[in-house]
């Protein structure tokens, strides 16, 4: 497991009935005919490897592991959380452990494990849950035309698309039969960006409407998301770190998280809680966000039918620097309003003239006084509603 290794690799996996490397599953050595796939890309001449294959009738022993009492617990409300991390059972430079200790010490409610193709890392995740953090069992698909995470996961799934066998809809189709939930991650990455163009949008339950490793390309992902909503799909606008070293720079957990209301602080309910769309990304800031016309109430995901104006009423907490809240409405500006720091911040809207479509918030920190800064830039972010829709 060495995706985006680059050079001269080498990868060394041994597997035994009590003990496998770092990415691999131990387990009965089964007789029969095995498969070695090698999986290659961007390579544009001939490149020579061997292969090496040796067995031995010496065991291994290695660390087992067992789930943990609690694995989150009982009590509604807004959960943060990271959905998108890697350890060294991919690409990532940590263990299991390190990077769930990181997610304790960075404040994290949730955390899901996606590593590339695997579920090596899942049982030691299981042992490491508690009362205070739930811990979700995840992968990332990575195919050579875009990347995905399939959250909520009870076994592994097939992530292999490229051979021409299966599809990247069979795979979401897969994912669903277990009740868990697929997003598109870091759309616009370029090489790395989402190019499966047979992609049944409707079947994406998540978009990462905000990655901390793709720069600028937020604001086209913004625009892509807006263009799903704009079609009438519910699709669910969510955060990444992507995290490789869960201490160190712009890995570092904890930066930006997705904020889920939840009934639970449990894998299932977090899963539920991201389906419904009661959600939203935050660099710190915390929002209440509604709206009603006549007796018709909705939050985020939900839909409020209009009968005469419509009320959109918004609460802001932990506000450490001044900002700009834009509300967005059909997926263009409606109007913006100055937000100061340090108290909370209450404000109700109203729309005289509403139709069928949605709203949602986006909150970026001011620009210096004096600059000719633009507000609505990728890197001022602070948070990221999703939309409330309108009937």
């Amino acid at each position: 497991m060495k995706p985006g290794a680059m050079g001269e690799v080498m990868l060394e996996l041994r597997l035994s009935e009590h003990h496998a490397s770092p990415g691999a599953l131990r387990g009965e050595i089964t007789p029969g005919s095995w498969q070695i796939q090698l999986d290659v890309q961007w390579i544009d001449e001939d490149m020579p490897y061997s292969i090496k294959v040796e067995t031995s009738d010496v065991e291994v022993s290695g660390k087992t592991f067992q789930p943990s009492t609690h694995n989150g617990r009982d009590g509604a409300g807004y959960y943060k959380g990271e959905l998108h991390a890697h350890t060294f059972h991919s690409d990532g430079s940590s263990s299991v452990s390190e990077t769930i200790t990181a997610a304790r010490k960075y404040g994290l409610d949730y955390f899901s494990l996606t590593d590339h193709f695997t579920s090596a890392g899942w049982e030691e995740l299981e042992s490491l849950a508690g009362e205070n953090l739930a811990v979700i069992k995840g992968i990332e698909l990575t195919g050579h035309w875009g990347h995905g995470n399939l959250q909520g996961l009870s076994s592994w799934v097939d992530t292999f698309i490229d051979d021409g066998k299966r599809t990247i809809n069979d795979v979401i189709d897969e994912t669903h039969a277990q009740g868990g939930l697929f997003s598109v991650n870091h759309a616009f990455s370029l090489n790395l960006g989402w190019r499966y163009h047979d992609l049944d949008w409707g079947k994406v339950d998540l978009f990462e409407i905000y990655h901390h490793l793709t720069g600028s390309n937020n604001m086209a992902q913004l625009g892509l998301w807006d263009a799903l909503l704009q079609r009438g799909l519910k699709t669910v606008g969510v955060g990444a770190i992507d995290s490789h070293d869960p201490h160190s720079g712009q890995h570092r957990l904890g930066q930006v998280c997705t904020h889920v209301y939840a009934d639970a602080l449990k894998p299932d309910a977090i899963i539920r809680g991201l389906k419904t769309g009661n959600a939203y990304v935050s660099f710190g800031p915390k929002l209440s966000f509604t709206a009603s016309s006549h007796h018709d109430t909705a939050k985020m995901g939900e839909d409020v039918a209009i009968d005469g104006n419509v009320h959109l009423q918004i609460r802001l907490e932990n506000l450490t620097r001044p900002a700009q809240l834009l509300m967005m409405k059909n997926g263009f500006h409606y109007t913006n309003v100055a937000v100061p720091a340090g108290q909370p911040f209450e404000l109700e809207l109203t729309d005289t003239k509403p139709g069928k479509g949605y709203y949602r918030l986006e909150l970026y920190a001011t620009p210096r006084e004096g600059s000719f800064e633009a507000v609505r830039e990728w890197d001022k972010t602070l948070l990221l509603s999703n939309p409330i829709f309108t009937l």
